[in-house]
């Protein structure tokens, strides 16, 4: 739930359309509205955002998947500090995205 709100809460306040998308531990990304239900939903996406969203985060010490059709983990082993790194990594990362062309 943390993770899920944290990049939510970055992406709207940065403007940039999305769906945190979960099962149990995991999550997705998606940029776009809506749930995405099939692979053509996700490639529907706007997914040139990611590579952008993702460089920014790699560039603050957080390691996220390296695409936009892979799954975050989430684990045990992200304590406090890792949630206060990726808090401060997420606004220019979300910006990053929405800036994306």
């Amino acid at each position: 739930d943390r993770l899920a709100t944290l990049l939510h809460d970055a992406l709207d306040r940065a403007g940039v359309a999305h769906n945190i998308q979960r099962a149990a531990t995991m999550l997705s990304v998606r940029f776009a509205e809506g749930q995405g239900n099939n692979f053509s939903d996700m490639k529907a996406a706007d997914t040139f955002r990611y590579a952008p969203f993702f460089h920014a985060l790699l560039e603050r010490g957080v390691y996220p998947p390296p695409s936009a059709f892979e799954a975050w983990f989430v684990s045990a082993a992200l304590d406090d500090d890792a949630f206060a790194r990726i808090a401060d990594a997420l606004p220019a990362a979300a910006a990053a995205a929405a800036a994306g062309k």
